[in-house]
C-alpha cells in the first residue's frame, strides 16, 4: 500500500459520510415538517423536535461551512505558493493546520447529527406516532386512488 491508496481511502469515506449525514439531514427536516402543528403561512414545531432540528440544522450548515473553509484555506495557500514562486510540479508538504477548520466542521455535522436522531429515537412515543402517521397517509392515499378509480367508467374490451 502507498500513501496515495491511504488518502483515496480517506476521501472516499469522508465523502461517502458526507453524503449520508446529508440525506440524513434532509429526511430529518422532513420528520419534523410531517409532525409540525398550526397552519401552513404558522407552522408550530413540536417543542420536542426542536432541539433535534435546530441540531440538524446545525449539521447542515456545518457541513455548508466545511467545504466553504477548505475552499478559502486551500485557495489561500495556493495563491501563497503561486507568489512566492512554487512550480507546478514542486513537491512540497502543506502546514498541518490548513484542514482544522474543515476537520472541525466535518466532526461538528456528525456529532450534531447524531445527536439529533438519537433524540429523535428517544422522542417520546415517537415511533409509534410515525407509524400511524405514514399509515394513515397511506390509507388516504390508498382512498384517493380508489375514488379516482371508481368514478371512471371501466370498460373492458374482450376479444
Amino acid at each position: 500500500m502507498i500513501l496515495e491508496d491511504v488518502r483515496q481511502a480517506y476521501y472516499d469515506f469522508t465523502g461517502k459520510t458526507s453524503e449520508i449525514v446529508r440525506q440524513l439531514g434532509f429526511a430529518g427536516i422532513a420528520l419534523v415538517w410531517i409532525f409540525k402543528t398550526g397552519t401552513d403561512g404558522n407552522p408550530i414545531i413540536p417543542n420536542n423536535l426542536l432541539i433535534p432540528a435546530i441540531l440538524i440544522v446545525i449539521s447542515l450548515t456545518s457541513d455548508l461551512s466545511q467545504y466553504i473553509a477548505g475552499s478559502i484555506a486551500w485557495g489561500v495557500y495556493n495563491r501563497i505558493k503561486e507568489k512566492r514562486g512554487t512550480s507546478d510540479k514542486e513537491n512540497f508538504e502543506a502546514p498541518r493546520y490548513i484542514n482544522w477548520a474543515t476537520n472541525a466542521f466535518f466532526i461538528t455535522k456528525i456529532i450534531c447529527m447524531a445527536i439529533a436522531y438519537f433524540l429523535y429515537y428517544y422522542f417520546p412515543s415517537f415511533s409509534f406516532h410515525l407509524i400511524i402517521k405514514i399509515f394513515t397517509y397511506g390509507c388516504m392515499q390508498g382512498r384517493k386512488v380508489l375514488r379516482k378509480y371508481n368514478s371512471k367508467k371501466v370498460t373492458t374490451l374482450v376479444h
